[in-house]
């Protein structure tokens, strides 16, 4: 036999032995399998290549763990998306899998990757697990699960909760699958497009797992710079996997979006000022005080000099508001209007006294 024919046979005898144990695997040595195990499950028809772009996120993140690919594809997106049966029969083969992993490994952490359709065989497989074991995590990537699926047994099968990623944005969840139908059956919309709610009559200990265990993460504009433009598959992307799924693989949060001030608000850390401020009226209260004597506070005694400056100032200022009503109202027109009572001071302008006498001249 020749090098080149015994080397496709064991290529041809890998494929068998991972298409016998329902799983493909990416060279996970045993050390892999001792630090963890990653399960990844496409989406309906299993064509669009998204749990190896998972797969390449999680490895550009340093998630050193084993990864494997969980076929459960019938090879068609319709069938898929509508076979209840035969996805909670695969879904059932994934509980098994993950107890025995966990069964072996015990204490490593356990997660559990879904996009799509897929979602529903996660959440599935979590609620088949034997009460002696839960995994660390389930991951929902543009899920079409009915966004009022029960998720409480899934939730209660998890240390750490379930994670899902959604997005008002996707086209595929918003039309296709409310033409097709949830994966669940139910019908309405996905959780994947608007999140997921606890079901109507929900008792308190499905609130309070909702509250503590469910994490959803939903897309906004920022995230384009991981390539992710809020359609059904930009969470798969693989800088997107390695800055928002791999620090949940990790065990920690994914970071939250960045908050930047507005540009005009930077400068030198005061809020922004509109370009066309309205105008506000100087105080001239402060130049008046400048200019002219302070009133005499209480505390002192009263001045004769003081109390003839200040009435000096007042008879200026009425003055000034007699010359400003008669201009008023020779421009408005209204010239016989009762004049008010002259101010008693010999420095009354000529001008004022003809405003005052519009039959005549002064």
């Amino acid at each position: 036999m020749s090098y080149r024919a015994a080397c496709l046979l064991a290529v041809a005898g890998a494929v068998a032995i991972a298409g016998c144990n329902g799983r493909a695997t990416y060279n996970n040595g045993t050390d892999r399998y001792d630090r963890g195990l990653v399960v990844c499950l496409s989406g309906a028809g299993g064509m669009m290549g998204e749990t190896d772009r998972i797969r390449d996120g999680l490895q550009q993140a340093g998630v050193d763990r084993a990864i494997e690919i969980f076929p459960w594809s019938r090879g068609s997106v319709f069938t898929d998306q509508t076979g209840v049966e035969a996805n909670r029969k695969k879904a059932r083969e994934l509980a098994r899998r993950l107890e025995g992993y966990m069964r072996s490994h015990p204490g490593r952490p356990v997660h559990v990757i879904g996009v799509s359709a897929g979602t529903g065989l996660v959440v599935w497989a979590l609620e088949d697990l034997d009460p002696a074991f839960q995994a660390t995590a389930g991951i929902l990537i543009s899920s079409s699960l009915n966004t009022q699926y029960d998720l409480s047994r899934a939730l209660a099968n998890t240390t750490d909760g379930i994670y899902s990623f959604k997005s008002v944005a996707d086209t595929v969840l918003s039309l296709g699958v409310t033409w097709a139908g949830t994966v669940d059956r139910n019908g309405g919309l996905a959780g994947g497009l608007v999140g997921f709610g606890a079901p109507s009559g929900a008792s308190e200990e499905t609130k309070r797992l909702y509250q503590e265990k469910l994490h959803e993460i939903p897309w906004w504009p920022g995230d384009v710079v991981y390539g992710h433009v809020g359609d059904h598959l930009g969470a798969t992307n693989p800088a997107y996997v390695k800055a928002k799924v791999a620090p949940i693989v990790l065990g920690k949060e994914p970071p939250e979006p960045e908050k930047k001030p507005p540009l005009e608000a930077v400068d030198a850390g005061r809020p922004a000022e509109p370009a066309h401020s309205v105008y506000t009226p100087p105080d001239d209260s402060r130049t008046r005080s400048a200019k002219q004597p302070q009133e005499t506070p209480e505390t002192e005694p009263p001045s004769p000099v003081k109390d003839q400056a200040e009435k000096a100032r007042k008879d200026l200022e009425q003055q000034k508001k007699e010359s400003s009503d008669a201009r008023r109202r020779f421009f408005d027109w209204r010239v016989f209007r009762p004049a008010p009572k002259p101010a008693q001071t010999t420095r009354l302008p000529d001008e004022s006294s003809f405003f005052r006498r519009p039959g005549g001249l002064p």
